[in-house]
């Protein structure tokens, strides 16, 4: 009789003892997709390269670009002054200076451009001081912004004269 209870003892231990070991197997199973997860979702993230040639890839499809010259040979330069604007962060005080080279087609262009300076340097301001800190401090930005820019001033100038846009000086603080 004693042996009858004693292995009912036992049979009804091992029953309480399966689903415990299911749930311990379970959450290891869950542990180690989720680490699987995390692994696949950090390391594998393009890098700041990778972005901007996406994006230089995808801006050369949605627009022709423009006549260029040869690698070696670069168009009329326009340097302009410095640009010093806050920048629109609303939790810090943060300031660019930025000093952008116009290139253009060529002098005559350059001649418009010295006329319509004003209205390039206020369009150029104003989408500078527009920026957050987020959105300058990346390779991605800072090459988002040079596309706004060349944008602005082609519209300004007419057609596709504007041959690139560079920044001479880049200082975020």
């Amino acid at each position: 009789m004693a042996d009858k209870a004693n292995e009912a003892a036992e049979a009804t231990e091992e029953k309480k003892k399966k689903p415990v070991l299911l749930f311990i197997i379970i959450g290891v199973v869950v542990l180690l997709a989720a680490g699987g997860g995390a692994f696949f979702f950090l390391y594998s993230a393009p890098s700041d390269e990778q972005v901007a040639e996406e994006i230089a890839q995808e801006e050369g499809q949605k627009e022709t670009a423009p006549k260029k010259k040869d690698a070696h040979e670069i168009g009329v330069t326009i340097p302009l002054n410095p640009f010093v604007v806050n920048l629109a962060d609303p939790k810090a005080r943060h300031f660019l200076k930025v000093t952008i080279v116009l290139e253009v087609d060529s002098d005559a262009t350059k001649e418009e451009v010295d006329h319509l300076m004003p209205v390039i340097r206020n369009d150029i301001l104003m989408l500078l001081s527009s920026q957050t800190l987020e959105d300058v401090i990346s390779l991605e930005g800072k090459i988002r912004l040079r596309d706004g820019i060349s944008a602005r001033v082609n519209r300004i100038i007419g057609g596709d004269k504007l041959l690139n846009v560079y920044f001479d000086t880049f200082v975020v603080q």
